[in-house]
């Protein structure tokens, strides 16, 4: 190499192979292992994916969601939806088939500021079928007492975004008509009200009336008004609580 000398030759090959060895040259995440775990006195983030075959109450998934009424089905997953959890009133007429967190327990307050994510798909899309999604203090009444959720009453072709606390509701028609496709149902509460999305898009308008106050679980639940199963999909769950001091 002209004009170089072979010390200096050397030298480069030497820093090359210390770069190579170390990973340097192979990406940053190769190097440094990036942390995945949040900052636990601001924030809780948890997510769920079904991807486990997991149907029996209090173990589905990696969350171990609880389930009463109605069948619960590990769906086998499609393209781009890895996971699905399917739930099914069955043919007993007024059955509440119910998926939830918290066990026992309301996990988390309704007044934190909070965002929660499902992607749902409702099957039988019909007079005969009340489908909610969302968090609500008990998910085995209808209508819940206190909640924040996504609504289709049996006779609604719109989905209704709802605020309920203690028996009283704001509820607001999205103007987005319900299918038998998946949907991503998003809404985001903090000190200025609650924010409802339907893929991606917000809906409703800023909701500042009747928020609930008291403790709340994440779930959805789906009743049959006529004695025939009515069934919907659970693809994906995420929640994140911000804002807290601990």
């Amino acid at each position: 190499m002209r004009g170089i000398s072979k010390n200096t030759v050397f030298a480069l090959f030497g820093i090359l192979g210390l770069l190579l060895t170390s990973g340097a040259l192979l990406g940053s995440t190769y190097v440094v292992q990036q942390s995945v775990l949040y900052p636990y006195r601001s924030m809780v983030e948890i997510q769920e994916d079904f991807i486990t075959s997991t149907t029996g109450s209090n173990s589905i998934g990696a969350l171990g969601w609880t389930t009463i009424g109605g069948t619960t089905t590990a769906g086998t997953g499609i393209a781009s939806r890895p996971g699905i959890l399917t739930r099914d009133t069955t043919a007993v007429i007024s059955t509440v088939a119910q998926l939830f967190l918290g066990g026992t327990v309301n996990p988390f307050l309704a007044t934190e500021n909070h965002s929660m994510i499902f992607a749902v798909r409702l099957n039988t899309n019909d007079a005969n079928t009340t489908l909610r999604i969302g968090t609500t203090d008990l998910w085995n009444t209808n209508p819940p007492v206190n909640g924040i959720f996504f609504e289709k009453l049996d006779a609604d072709t719109n989905w209704f975004c709802v605020s309920r606390a203690a028996g009283v509701q704001t509820r607001t028609d999205s103007g987005i008509a319900i299918t038998t496709n998946f949907t991503t149902f998003a809404y985001s509460k903090n000190s200025s009200g609650i924010q409802f999305a339907l893929n991606n898009a917000n809906v409703c308008g800023l909701i500042t009336t009747n928020l609930p106050t008291v403790a709340i679980r994440s779930g959805s639940h789906i009743i049959n008004a006529a004695a025939a199963a009515k069934t919907y999909d659970t693809d994906y769950y995420q929640l994140r609580l911000t804002g807290l001091a601990r």
